[in-house]
C-alpha cells in the first residue's frame, strides 16, 4: 500500500482574506493559461492545477471545463 501525503493550497499573500473563490479562479485562469503557454508536460504548471483542485468545489471546476470546451468560458486564458 502506498502512503498518500495530502497537503492543502500554500499561503498566496495575493488572497489574504479567508474568502478564498477569488483564489480558487485565479488558480484555475492560470492552470491553464501556463498548460496553453508552456504545455501539457510542463511540470510546473501543476502547481496551479493542485492549488485548484484543493480550493475550488468541483460543480465549479466541471461547469469551467465544460464552458472552456463549448468555447463560452468567461476568463481570458
Amino acid at each position: 500500500m502506498s502512503a498518500y501525503k495530502m497537503e492543502t493550497a500554500p499561503f498566496d499573500p495575493r488572497f489574504p482574506n479567508q474568502n478564498v473563490t477569488r483564489y480558487c479562479y485565479q488558480s484555475y485562469l492560470d492552470f491553464h493559461r501556463c498548460q496553453k503557454k508552456r504545455g501539457e508536460n510542463f511540470a510546473p504548471c501543476n502547481y496551479f492545477k493542485k492549488v485548484y483542485k484543493t480550493m475550488c468545489p468541483n460543480a465549479w471546476v466541471e461547469k469551467w471545463d465544460d464552458q472552456r470546451e463549448s468555447g463560452t468560458f468567461p476568463g481570458r486564458i
